[in-house]
């Protein structure tokens, strides 16, 4: 008797930064049950869907394509237990008022109804813009890419930013700096949701040098805050 699958949705969007998606997505599809190996039949501790707004495939950004396994509207019926909203280049103009105002509010209202049926919204890199855009992480600590703090922290002047460490743990909204502190958050999420040892065993099948503690940082951010 395992415990329950849980289901992690990524929303991908024209140019994501590919390790964003791919290394978060690794640390969960590697992950197995104790008393299990890789080799062992479902049932498994994670599910991975990929999410777009249509079910059109997605060029990341300097890289290959995907193509979503949900669209927004199936997103919003399917059962969800975290939603992961990556970065990349591509953030800035998905956020563009400007530019697309009715996409940035369709945008908005998909990620408040999908905030309203997760335990955990997560984000890697500049994909904390998106959070701090809909007011998620107001008054919250949050990380975000060292090297675009500046950008990213001007759509959320109420958020807690933290310029220096590799991730950033504030209960239901989780962030990451960038671009394989994505990674290091995931296999961290791994431990919180299944358990620390299913989480060392991740890491050993992927022989993944997992950064354990965000206070740590490998990288420093590059602002003049």
């Amino acid at each position: 008797m395992f415990p329950r699958t849980q289901r992690i949705g990524i929303f991908v969007f024209e140019d994501f930064e590919p390790l964003d998606v791919f290394g978060f997505v690794e640390a969960f599809s590697i992950a197995r049950f104790l008393g299990t190996v890789y080799t062992s039949p479902p049932p498994y501790p994670f599910e991975i869907v990929l999410i777009g707004k249509t079910m059109a495939n997605v060029k990341s950004i300097n890289g290959p394509s995907v193509a979503p396994d949900w669209d927004f509207d199936r997103a919003l019926r399917e059962p969800l237990d975290l939603l992961m909203v990556p970065g990349g280049g591509g953030t800035f103009p998905l956020l563009d008022d400007h530019a697309n105002p009715a996409g940035v509010a369709t945008l908005m209202d998909w990620m408040r109804a999908m905030d309203r049926k997760v335990s955990i919204m997560a984000s890697v890199c500049t994909g904390a813009a998106v959070l701090a855009k809909c007011g998620f992480l107001d008054g919250l600590p949050a990380a975000t890419n060292h090297s675009a703090f500046d950008a990213v922290s001007s759509f959320g002047p109420r958020v807690l930013w933290d310029n220096v460490s590799r991730w950033v743990d504030a209960g239901k909204y989780v962030s990451s700096a960038g671009v394989s502190a994505g990674t290091d958050l995931a296999f961290y999420l791994v431990a919180r949701i299944a358990g620390r040892a299913v989480a060392e065993n991740a890491a050993l099948a992927a022989e993944y040098d997992w950064h354990r503690d965000p206070q740590t940082p490998i990288a420093y951010p590059q602002t003049d805050r």
